[in-house]
């Protein structure tokens, strides 16, 4: 059984009655087990419409623009498609990965002001992170870059709306940032950087953090020691170059660290705290409170509170003692960047993001390798590591279309964005302030920058137990699909299409202590072009055509006679149902069938 059977056993997707979605009280739990059950680092037991690609260089047609651009972007319009069809994939990726990034805290601070300008209240809203992120996918051209900070930020994970980072906007802005300036740069750079970065610090408890000492009763805390291993480099188990696990004499996969691993490298991680002070001229001490330091800046050593002690690393690599706490940091980063796992692991968990949730040895082989060498010689070079992915055989092929491990469940993040870039959403004022974590996380439980753990919204180990683990696969994103969420997604779906898109928050409360929703500048989505195409050429077209914007030409002809059924009694028997309205149906029947919510 594929992955698209799966998903229609788990989701409850009906579109043959043409009545709004209800939501139901009388469900069974509450999305059975609702949340993100993970093993403790320490603990170790514990995979066609035709013509996809039809020539070389990978010039495609529209069906493959769409697939391609379903993997590369947050969402894309009709227009890139014909674009990206008269050229080709290897020049769009270089044209993008040569654009000029625009600093996402830059952004930020744009947002915050003019947020300012309409409520006149200083806080530094954890809100407005939603409102940049929004702002810049809907106004930006590097959709490629966007699209991998996105992902690496379920990698490098931090979480500003569950944890102290709560209302330090220009701290987690800051952060994100390193995510996003470093999505083609170099790894190492990224680990370092995301390592120093005292959002990071803060998040998993490496700020302040402390060498041992009885008298004050101190000791190193292990948060960060554990998960730059766990989840940021080397992973639980030693893997071959293709992910698969290295195993011992009696056939067991082999742990990468253990306990004391952890012990010594948190001893590395301690001296660190606020790289400047947020008010100029006060002093510049190791243990001030979090809001006394810029949190913008990178973490400074401090080496009173540095661990000076012998540090033992997981290569067997001794660190002497006395050294500058610098020199320990910079040298563990250099043991964890070379250690042999990190090329598969971060191939594996940027595939998953992209492409597929269970990519084949071959394939993590293929771009692990690129990863130890681009070609000049250079390792961790991420942009060749994104190109490699991306136009890899079991990316661009057709073949690989209809295999039967292919495919991944696109997150509900990514089908709401889908469905906003694809018809130019737009506001009356040009601000587009969602506030994702109150109105969307509830219901989906997947917002910007706000998952639960540092173990992200769902695990990438997840698996449907009944089928897909049966079958020696995961399904990451389904671990976050359930009876609850299922009917929400419904919901919200039918809500975009039918009121508006989501509620703009640019209006002021009476108390002017924050902004709420303004239904004078509700967002809008524009279906001229749909809604002329279905006025003269009929229906057939019009599905057609949303088959390539949306589900990338996989609609399968059971769905598509399904959807022209409906719509055709529809437009028979309901009174006051226009043009409209039917590009409006087949839009939200599309969105909610298998067809488009697996990505192949």
């Amino acid at each position: 059984m594929d992955i698209k059977s799966i998903f229609i056993l788990v989701c409850l997707l009906v579109f043959a009655s043409a009545a709004d979605g209800q939501m139901y009280d009388d469900y069974l739990g509450d999305g059975h087990d609702v949340g993100i059950t993970v093993t403790s680092s320490r603990t170790t037991s514990g995979n066609l419409p035709q013509h996809t690609v039809t020539g070389s260089k990978h010039i495609i047609d529209l069906e493959g623009a769409s697939r391609f651009l379903s993997q590369a972007t947050m969402g894309a319009n009709y227009e890139a498609l014909e674009q990206l069809s008269q050229s080709n994939i290897e020049t769009w990726i270089s044209t993008q990965m040569n654009m000029t990034p625009n600093s996402f805290a830059a952004k930020y601070i744009e947002v915050f002001n003019d947020a300012n300008t309409i409520i006149n209240n200083d806080d530094d809203r954890t809100d407005y992170m939603s409102y940049t992120f929004y702002e810049s996918l809907f106004e930006n051209p590097d959709v490629l870059r966007q699209k991998i900070a996105f992902a690496l930020s379920q990698i490098f994970v931090i979480s500003p709306t569950n944890s102290t980072l709560n209302n330090r906007g220009f701290s987690a802005s800051s952060y994100y940032d390193v995510l996003y300036l470093n999505a083609f740069g170099n790894y190492r750079d990224l680990l370092m950087e995301v390592t120093m970065h005292p959002a990071m610090g803060i998040y998993l408890s490496h700020f302040q953090n402390q060498k041992t000492d009885l008298v004050q009763g101190t000791s190193p805390d292990e948060n960060y020691a554990r998960e730059i291993m766990q989840l940021f480099s080397i992973g639980l188990f030693e893997m071959n170059n293709d992910g698969t696990h290295k195993r011992d004499a009696d056939g067991n996969s082999i742990p990468t660290y253990d306990i004391e691993d952890i012990q010594e490298i948190a001893k590395v991680f301690t001296g660190l705290s606020g790289g400047d002070v947020s008010v100029p001229g006060s002093p510049h001490t190791f243990g001030r409170s979090v809001s006394s330091y810029d949190l913008t800046v990178p973490m400074k050593m401090f080496e009173d509170y540095h661990d000076k002690s012998e540090k033992i690393m997981i290569d067997g690599t001794v660190l002497p003692a006395g050294r500058a706490g610098m020199d320990d940091i910079n040298d563990a980063i250099d043991i964890l960047y070379e250690h042999d796992n990190v090329g598969p692991f971060i191939s594996i968990r940027l595939i998953q993001q992209l492409v597929k949730s269970n990519p084949t040895p071959a394939y993590v082989n293929r771009v692990a390798t690129v990863f130890n060498n681009n070609g000049q010689q250079v390792r961790g070079d991420m942009g060749a590591v994104i190109k490699a992915i991306l136009l890899d055989p079991e990316a661009r092929e057709c073949s690989w279309i209809d295999d039967v491990k292919s495919g991944k469940l696109l997150q509900p993040m990514e089908r709401l964005t889908n469905l906003f870039l694809a018809f130019d959403i737009a506001t009356p004022s040009g601000r587009f302030y969602w506030k994702d974590e109150s109105t969307l996380f509830p219901r989906v439980q997947q917002s910007f920058l706000a998952s639960p753990t540092v173990f992200n919204f769902f695990s990438p180990f997840y698996a449907e137990k009944d089928i897909v683990q049966a079958n020696e696969m995961i399904s990451p994103e389904f671990q976050i699909l359930h009876s609850t969420t299922g009917i929400h997604y419904l919901n919200i779906v039918e809500g975009a299409l039918k009121r508006r898109p989501f509620d703009n928050y640019t209006r002021p409360s009476a108390d002017n202590e924050g902004l709420r929703n303004n239904t004078s500048d509700a967002p809008t989505l524009d279906l001229t072009d749909e809604i002329n195409l279905y006025n003269t050429m009929g229906l057939s077209a019009l599905i057609d055509r949303l088959d390539i914007i949306l589900s990338r030409g996989q609609l399968s002809a059971e769905v598509k006679t399904i959807i022209m059924d409906t719509i055709n009694q529809n437009s028979n028997t309901l009174n006051f149902y226009g043009a409209e309205n039917a590009v409006v149906d087949a839009i939200y029947y599309i969105m909610i069938s298998p067809n488009y919510i697996i990505l192949k």
